[in-house]
């Protein structure tokens, strides 16, 4: 692949949430910008107590985009929105219903840290369900060709991601298709074939299960330590 499609598909690793450099300076602008706003609110006395769940805000809102930025992995998006909800819940409440707090103590944050463990455990499976509603006829898919695209340079060794074209027969007609992501690790080779879900009203819309299938029992563990925790806070 040429280095000028390399700069062409330096957004394809976003979901398309960011789909230029345009984009990306408007984030940066926003971001920043959202930063000078809260060191201005955290000089201004009267206004201090808003720093707090504007800080939760930013957490809540990266937290969402990355999750749509995501390609499986749901835990650490999740877990900045849930910092930002507690940040929200615990300043919101101190400052305009304080009897609330002092009633319910740490159960309301226990609660919040329960809510999202078993968000954390089900997210998977409530994707994978979505997806087979969305994209409801499989297909078997030939991989056309497989781009591999330059990730880092670490100690002497280069590291790749890879994007894969897949070509498949629906109804009559050919479809060349490309993954929307790099990805790192194994890769399937030109020639294979792979099963493939796909919309019956646009095939050119289309999702490999593999990469949920893929799904490590080990990324179970912290949504399950976060749930005990959280059953902890309430009932302590």
């Amino acid at each position: 692949m040429s280095e000028e499609n390399n700069k062409n598909d330096i957004f394809a690793n976003n979901n398309g949430v960011i789909k230029s450099w345009k984009g990306l300076a408007a984030v940066i602008v926003v971001f920043v910008g959202y930063l000078a706003l809260l060191g201005v609110l955290s000089a201004i006395p009267s206004l201090q107590w808003l720093a707090a769940p504007l800080f939760g805000l930013l957490f809540f809102v990266t937290g969402l985009i990355f999750l749509a930025m995501s390609n499986g992995s749901y835990n650490a998006p999740l877990f900045a929105m849930m910092i930002g909800t507690v940040l929200m819940f615990v300043s919101l409440s101190d400052k305009f219903v304080p009897s609330l707090r002092e009633s319910i103590g740490s159960k309301g944050e226990g609660a919040i840290v329960a809510a999202f463990g078993v968000i954390m455990i089900i997210c998977p499976f409530a994707v994978t369900g979505i997806i087979k509603a969305r994209y409801n006829e499989t297909v078997n898919a030939t991989v056309a060709y497989v781009e591999r695209h330059f990730s880092r340079s670490r100690k002497g060794h280069h590291a790749y991601t890879y994007r894969t074209t897949y070509e498949f027969t629906f109804e009559g007609k050919t479809y060349e298709v490309k993954d929307k992501l790099y990805t790192s690790g194994d890769h399937p080779a030109t020639g294979e074939e792979r099963e493939l879900r796909i919309n019956p009203d646009n095939p050119e819309k289309f999702y490999n299960l593999e990469r949920l299938k893929s799904k490590s029992p080990a990324s179970f563990i912290f949504p399950v330590i976060l749930l005990a925790l959280g059953i902890y806070l309430m009932v302590a």
